[in-house]
């Protein structure tokens, strides 16, 4: 038997990370896809790796690069969004500057998530049958259901 949450449904708050890859559009599509079925409420989000890019940018056109990185993640956070709300999807958008798994594991605990959906492998391309780095952490570490894709 599969519990249910509070409102009836099985879930009521639906995370899906994205880096902007072909393979994380596929985990937007099916978390679309499961929060129209569940009536739930879509969070979108971008986390701007500072693991490749650095954290602490000793010079101020690093940091404006950074901050375009974030101005580009907004911008296809709001697509996805817009297609959401055009589906009937009550949505909500983060953009984030961080370790990826690690502020994809931290957005669950602060915003009531109830599953997360990914692509399998993200914007690096590792081959199938492997799944990508972020995933793989993200699965492994998650306390709530996660669906690769």
């Amino acid at each position: 038997m599969i519990l249910q949450n509070r409102v009836g449904s099985m879930y009521s708050h639906i995370l899906v990370p994205t880096d902007g890859s072909e393979h994380a559009y596929r985990g937007v599509e099916r978390g679309l896809e499961l929060a129209q079925e569940h009536d739930a409420h879509l969070h979108v989000l971008f986390v701007v790796d500072e693991s490749v890019y650095g954290s602490t940018p000793a010079l101020s056109s690093y940091e404006a690069f950074l901050e375009n990185v974030a101005d580009m993640a907004e911008d296809l956070v709001e697509d996805i969004v817009e297609d959401a709300t055009e589906q009937g999807i009550d949505s909500t958008m983060s953009v984030l500057r961080g370790v990826p798994y690690k502020e994809i594991l931290k957005y669950p605990e602060l915003h009531e998530i109830d599953l997360i959906v990914m692509g399998k492998r993200g914007a690096t391309g590792v081959e199938p049958p492997h799944i990508g780095s972020v995933t793989d952490r993200v699965l492994r570490e998650a306390d709530i259901p996660v669906i690769p894709v």
